[in-house]
């Protein structure tokens, strides 16, 4: 049976703190990298010494909102506490959400709270798992923001704490795929016969940041049907596709898996997370349970028979469904729900709780060993040549946009060695960017949605007509230059970067000042409603301290 004073004697608040330092612990591990100077940069992770706060942040570029409001966001924080701090907040506080939220929904599940060793087990496992270490190695770190705020956001609804819901979801929604994710999550855990209106009202707020930019651009609303298969859930190992996400893996870059999950340890995970639903599902609450169902089902639709083509339709077809290409991302509820599931099956063991207290520890890093490896180079900073600072200075403020070159979307610099990078120039420069939005999949070119990419292509040396006033030259990375230079006036030669001037008039790039009007507007409500709802909350924590009574040492009793 459970030893008797887990949490009723004076060593109960140990006990209870040690998850939230084996998530501490187990954060710190992971993030390891970040410990040395520098901005991170890897993969679609992209920091940088001062990114602007412009038009582009807010979605008002010609492209597809996909880092929206997630751009403003870092330019405003970048603001406060530079670029470098902001990359390490950026990436540390959603697993430490993780972890702690974890355990916290979990001891909201039932009275008697679960065994030490279960909530151990919650906390090592939300933090230290492939969904996680994958999405950390490819750049993704907004992505887990969202999974950070799940279990706040699942256990704040269940007590219709509709404030607390409010901000969980907040946190979630800094890309349009986590606004989506929580939103369905708050409906699915917070809708019932008590009323629904709030649930559904507070779901539609967090899409406008996004869906008002992407409503009013001018970028293509569908996307390539090929990206489908390109970003479609992969099998890490025999089996297929579904095993590997049965497994908490199963992301679509090779590169970025940890070598483990090829063998017989990815074997195992995938075993110990069937083992987990099949003895601790009955603790999970049944809502959470099917949209994690769901979830493994949507991020495995393109891996089976007549899935693929259906996805490939709506891509295509649907306005906005190019959310969904990327399928493992939609395995996130389910990790949630595995790591629940496993705690409560941990609880019904009842023999020797130290010793499965030590394995509960121990069961996540024997699992997946070479997380820490696979996270080394792409989380190791960087520091940007000197040559970025000038060319930013030079271009300052210009409503003329700048290309940059050569036109390709990812780059492989010298200076940053070991990974392949997304272009940084967008959150380094502030004037327009025009960058190659098409993506790069093994040997196939994935067609892009912003309009001003195919017209550049068409006439590339007709720049001043397109709005283009500036050319930048990366250097020390490879891709086309479509551009004939000797035609341009120079303005900065330095071996990370060239810098050109384009001659003659051009007209700025104007984004329409209804279009600007409109998408602050919205933004600014949207702001003013999180941050109100952050005072209250606070205010509310804070006023039993305010009034609690005082007592001096020689008043009467």
């Amino acid at each position: 049976m459970r030893a008797p004073g887990w949490f009723g004697d004076a060593a109960g608040t140990w006990y209870r703190r040690l998850p939230d330092a084996l998530t501490l612990l187990l954060t710190g591990w992971l993030l390891w990298p970040q410990r040395v100077a520098g901005y991170g940069l890897g993969h679609d992770m992209v920091f940088t010494p001062n990114q602007p706060l412009n038009g582009g942040s807010v979605g008002l570029g010609s492209t597809p909102p996909r880092a929206v409001p997630l751009d403003a966001l870092v330019a405003l924080t970048g603001k406060v506490v530079g670029g470098a701090i902001t990359g390490r907040i950026a990436l540390l506080v959603p697993l430490l959400l993780a972890g702690w939220g974890a355990v916290r929904l979990l001891d909201s599940l039932r009275a008697p709270p679960f065994s030490p060793p279960a909530r151990l087990l919650a906390a090592g496992a939300a933090v230290w798992n492939p969904f996680v270490v994958e999405r950390l190695a490819l750049g993704q770190w907004a992505l887990l923001w969202c999974y950070g705020a799940l279990p706040w956001l699942v256990r704040a609804a269940r007590r219709r704490d509709w404030l607390a819901a409010g901000l969980a979801l907040a946190a979630a929604a800094i890309t349009p795929t986590g606004a989506v994710i929580g939103a369905i999550t708050l409906l699915v855990a917070g809708c019932g016969r008590a009323g629904w209106w709030r649930p559904v009202g507070l779901a539609v707020l967090a899409q406008l940041p996004w869906l008002v930019p992407a409503l009013t651009s001018t970028a293509s609303a569908t996307s390539d049907p090929r990206a489908v298969a390109a970003f479609a859930a992969r099998a890490e190992r025999p089996g297929g596709a579904v095993l590997s996400l049965l497994g908490l893996g199963g992301v679509w870059n090779a590169d970025v898996t940890p070598a483990s999950r090829a063998g017989t340890l990815g074997f195992l995970t995938t075993a110990a997370v069937l083992i987990g639903l099949i003895l601790g599902a009955r603790a999970v609450p049944r809502r959470l349970l099917a949209l994690g169902g769901a979830g493994l089902l949507l991020a495995a639709l393109a891996t089976v028979p007549g899935g693929a083509g259906l996805v490939r339709w709506a891509v295509r077809a649907v306005p906005g469904a190019g959310l969904l290409r990327d399928g493992q991302k939609w395995l996130l509820p389910a990790v949630l729900v595995a790591v629940l599931a496993a705690a409560a099956a941990l609880d019904r063991l009842r023999w020797r709780p130290v010793l499965v207290g030590v394995a509960a520890v121990a069961l996540p890093l024997l699992l997946l060993p070479d997380g820490p490896v696979t996270l080394r180079t792409p989380l190791q900073p960087v520091h940007y040549p000197a040559g970025w600072a000038a060319a930013a200075r030079l271009v300052r403020g210009s409503q003329q946009a700048v290309l940059v070159l050569p036109f390709a979307s990812y780059r492989s610099f010298d200076w940053a060695p070991g990974r392949t990078v997304l272009d940084p120039a967008p959150r380094l420069l502030d004037a327009p960017v025009l960058t190659d939005d098409r993506l790069v999949v093994g040997q196939q070119v994935l067609g892009g949605e912003d309009p001003a990419v195919p017209a550049y292509l068409a006439k590339p040396n007709d720049l001043a007509a397109q709005g283009i006033g500036w050319v930048l030259v990366e250097g020390g990375t490879p891709g086309p230059i479509p551009t004939e230079l000797s035609r341009l006036s120079p303005r900065l030669d330095t071996p990370a970067v060239q810098l050109y001037q384009v001659p003659g008039p051009v007209t700025g790039v104007s984004s329409g000042s209804a279009r600007k009007i409109l998408i602050v507007g919205v933004d600014m409500l949207v702001a003013a409603a999180t941050l109100l709802a952050l005072a209250w909350k606070s205010g509310q924590r804070l006023r039993p301290l305010l009034h609690s009574p005082v007592t001096s040492a020689g008043s009467p009793d």
